[in-house]
Parts: C-alpha cells; sequence; structure tokens
C-alpha cells in the first residue's frame, strides 16, 4: 500500500542511498538536483511553485559510466481542469496552492533533459534503465528503494 507522502520520504532519502550506494562499492557520485519549471507551475504569493523536482546521479560502473534519474511530482492528482480550478480558488483566497501527495519516479535520464531544457551530455546514453524502459520512456513509481534500476539488463 502506498501510503500518503511516503514519496516524500523516498525523495528525501534518495541522495542517501546512493551515497551509501558509492561508498560501498567505492564508486564516484555526483548527484544534480533542481526544479522542474512550467508555465502552469501555481502562484504563491507572486512567485510560481515548481509541483516537480529532479534528481540524476552519475557515477562509474564496471569502468563505465552510469547514471541514474528521478522525478519528484507533487502535482495535484486531479484532472487537469479540477487541478487548475483549484489552483484558481487558492490564489484567490490567498492560500497555498493544493498539492498532491508525493511520488518519486525514476525516469529515463533523456526525459530529464527533456523537462529542463538542459543538456546533460553524455548521461542520457549512460542510463542504467533497461534500453526498453527507455525508449518507451516509461516512469517507474518507486514505492521503496528495492524499486530503483541501477543495473541495466
Amino acid at each position: 500500500m502506498n501510503l500518503f507522502n511516503q514519496g516524500k520520504q523516498l525523495w528525501q532519502g534518495l541522495e542517501n542511498l546512493l551515497l551509501d550506494h558509492a561508498e560501498q562499492f567505492d564508486r564516484k557520485l555526483t548527484v544534480f538536483t533542481g526544479p522542474v519549471l512550467e508555465d502552469c507551475d501555481p502562484p504563491y504569493r507572486g512567485i510560481q511553485v515548481p509541483l516537480r523536482s529532479w534528481k540524476v546521479a552519475a557515477f562509474m560502473q564496471d569502468e563505465d559510466l552510469a547514471a541514474t534519474a528521478y522525478v519528484l511530482d507533487q502535482s495535484p492528482d486531479l484532472t487537469k481542469d479540477a487541478a487548475a480550478q483549484a489552483i484558481a480558488k487558492a490564489t484567490r483566497a490567498g492560500d497555498p496552492p493544493p498539492l498532491g501527495p508525493f511520488r518519486t519516479f525514476q525516469v529515463p535520464v533523456a526525459d530529464i533533459a527533456h523537462l529542463t531544457g538542459l543538456n546533460l551530455g553524455p548521461l542520457p546514453s549512460a542510463d542504467r534503465l533497461p534500453i526498453g524502459v527507455r525508449t518507451a520512456r516509461q516512469w517507474t513509481l518507486l514505492e521503496s528503494y528495492d524499486d530503483i534500476t541501477v543495473h541495466a539488463s
């Protein structure tokens, strides 16, 4: 069963998990993190609040560059029209925008490049997700750390 805010706990511990994994296998690790900025992000006190964040981990695995990518999504779990109405109502009332449950996904690294417009250099081709998952652009909902793929099959 997926508990509300479990994704937040996963997200908060994800970088530590990656760092621990790198230390255990004596690997160098670099983690990049940032917001996914979108025009539809709701305003709060005059500033747009990103509803999604991303994280890309790059490391060496068996003499090869490897990468994994993640998205934290707290968009309202509503239809697009219902979400827009709820956000507009909260904005008019001066309330914070409604947020959905924290959902953490492992995603293709190429999707992070697409979402952010960033050039991630060789990292998309070093993705540890299996090729079929990457090419299908599938997002895997993470309900525990065991759901993370770090070895391409």
